[in-house]
């Protein structure tokens, strides 16, 4: 046994390799047993150094690994992928026997070019050690934060990058996924022979047909100038992980990353050219697990295959920019223009906040740190009144006509607010952004600023009826009930005060406002007499009453 644990894996002859391709080194496919495939395949990776001694599971203490198995593509797979509704069974059967040998040999083409691509000078472990010239910007939630709502931080239909990889529960779209990826390649090598198209060919057609038009195994020609291209920036990678990855090689993670990236680029340009086969509810599914702060690839990586691949074909593929914000376009309710992002958490952070004067506003704008950083505490500010005390005191709700989140004004006395839409996924969407806030944004906190403001005003039901009765708050959620307990699950373990300068001098306009005694017993008097139509009028006739009885009293006086 140990006899054969010494032989290198890589120097064992494989079926599908033939004499000619062992003397010169190169690959040469030819059919080969299912089984020897899947003994070099399998889901797990073989050791990626030069001369590996044995195959171990990276996920172990240490222990020869199981045999592996390939994540199997069911014929029924809940998510179509390029397949014909109008092609008979026995098509069918043939077609996914094709599919899924071809996808056998795209996976082992990726390891065998990561395989040859590795060097021994710089193993993996070198970038362990937290680095600071490079920032991460991908965080794993702590469990403090996590244990208040698991299900919110968690994929339910694909992981993306190391962090959920091994999620049993979403192994079934890894075949999905390598599906994905192989139609990537062939758009990519389809792009690359537009030149050799004749003049009165289709540029378009040519390259979202979903047709393959290429020689098999053609379009395996790109996939190691893409790994090369990773392997470039392979440092910055894996240190926008914050993250150790203990779990994890280098060369895993840049296989990890090429597969998940090239199905968000394939997945996008499908939504684009309106070539999907995914529902909408699968859309609206996968948008919001791409949308989770753990599940998360860095976005220069996306923006170096897609520049590789389509660049030189502006007339025909929009900037990966572009086709990011149409994806997610459902959430840019100000339709800004976006010039830059860390990822898509950070995107969707960005359509929350107020636009520049200029039109445009990065993903690095905010409060400035200069601002927001090393403020003296103000007690004035850390606590607000409810918003039926604030009503009571006189303070008048009306909902603002701002598509912007943070456009909240206070002009005596009269409270300005924009319209909150809450749905199913809005505590989602909250929970990371505020999570991307507090590890990357520490001195930028504006939705979490926001979340705290929203939660001093809500703390019962009848605060979130008031809300909702001034339509500042529009509820699918069923009860105002469940509106108040999201924002006070929201404020849980995550903001303490709030930072941003603007909503701070509004909560002490407010409270000021609040302590005024006058503003207290006019409001008092407005409620209790005027406050509806029937009170209004009743007041009103009881003081023209007493009025007509006074004049009468007196009157009756200068007679006597």
């Amino acid at each position: 046994m140990q006899e054969q644990l010494k032989t290198p894996l890589l120097q064992t002859k494989r079926p599908y390799e033939t004499k000619d391709s062992q003397n010169r080194g190169r690959w040469k496919r030819a059919i080969g047993s299912g089984s020897n495939i899947l003994e070099v395949v399998g889901e797990r990776d073989i050791s990626f150094h030069s001369h590996p001694t044995e195959k171990t599971n990276l996920m172990s203490s240490g222990k020869p690994d199981e045999p592996n198995q390939l994540p199997k593509t069911s014929s029924t797979h809940h998510f179509p992928i390029y397949n014909s509704d109008d092609e008979e069974l026995g098509n069918d059967v043939m077609q996914s026997s094709k599919n899924e040998r071809q996808r056998q040999f795209l996976e082992i083409d990726i390891k065998e070019m990561m395989i040859k691509s590795s060097r021994s000078s710089f193993p993996c472990c070198i970038y362990r050690v937290r680095r600071s010239s490079f920032p991460c910007c991908i965080y794993r939630v702590t469990p403090v934060l996590r244990d208040v709502n698991k299900k919110a931080y968690t994929p339910r239909t694909v992981s993306i990058g190391p962090l959920h990889h091994n999620n049993k529960n979403l192994k079934g779209m890894q075949a999905v996924k390598f599906q994905y990826l192989e139609q990537f390649l062939k758009r990519a090598t389809k792009t690359a022979m537009l030149n050799e198209l004749p003049r009165w060919g289709d540029p378009m057609g040519f390259v979202t047909s979903l047709d393959t038009d290429l020689q098999p195994g053609e379009h395996f020609s790109c996939l190691e100038r893409f790994l090369g291209l990773l392997k470039s920036t392979e440092r910055d990678i894996w240190n926008s992980y914050a993250d150790d990855l203990n779990h994890i090689t280098l060369e895993e993670l840049l296989k990890i990353i090429l597969v998940d990236s090239a199905f968000i680029i394939e997945l996008f340009l499908c939504f684009h050219f309106n070539s999907s086969r995914l529902t909408p509810f699968e859309i609206a599914s996968m948008r919001m697990d791409l949308l989770l702060i753990e599940n998360q690839v860095p976005f220069f990586v996306l923006e170096n295959l897609y520049k590789e691949a389509f660049s030189s074909y502006p007339a025909i593929y929009p900037t990966i920019l572009e086709l990011s914000c149409e994806f997610f376009e459902p959430y840019n309710d100000q339709k800004m223009k976006i010039q830059t992002m860390k990822h898509f958490t950070d995107l969707l952070r960005t359509f929350h906040l107020p636009i520049a004067k200029d039109g445009e506003y990065g993903s690095d704008g905010g409060t400035p740190e200069n601002e927001s950083k090393n403020q003296e505490p103000d007690d004035s500010s850390e606590h607000l009144k409810s918003a039926t005390q604030l009503y009571a005191a006189g303070v008048q709700f009306n909902v603002s006509s701002s598509k912007c989140t943070l456009d909240i004004s206070f002009i005596e006395p009269k409270l300005e607010i924009p319209c909150l839409h809450i749905y199913d996924d809005t505590e989602v969407i909250f929970r990371n952004v505020m999570v991307l806030e507090m590890y990357h944004y520490p001195n930028e906190t504006l939705i979490c600023d926001y979340v705290l403001l929203m939660d001093f005003l809500i703390n019962t039901s009848e605060d979130a009826e008031l809300l909702v009765e001034k339509k500042i708050i529009t509820s699918r959620l069923g009860s105002n009930q469940q509106v108040a307990s999201l924002f006070n699950r929201l404020g849980r373990n995550i903001v303490k005060g709030i930072n941003d300068k603007k909503l701070k001098g509004l909560v002490q306009a407010l409270n000021a406002y609040y302590d005024t005694p006058w503003h207290t017993t006019k409001a008092t008097f407005w409620l209790k007499y005027f406050s509806t139509p029937w009170k209004a009028a009743s007041t009103t006739a009881a003081s023209l009453l007493l009025l007509l009885t006074l004049i009468q009293t007196v009157l009756t006086g200068i007679a006597l």
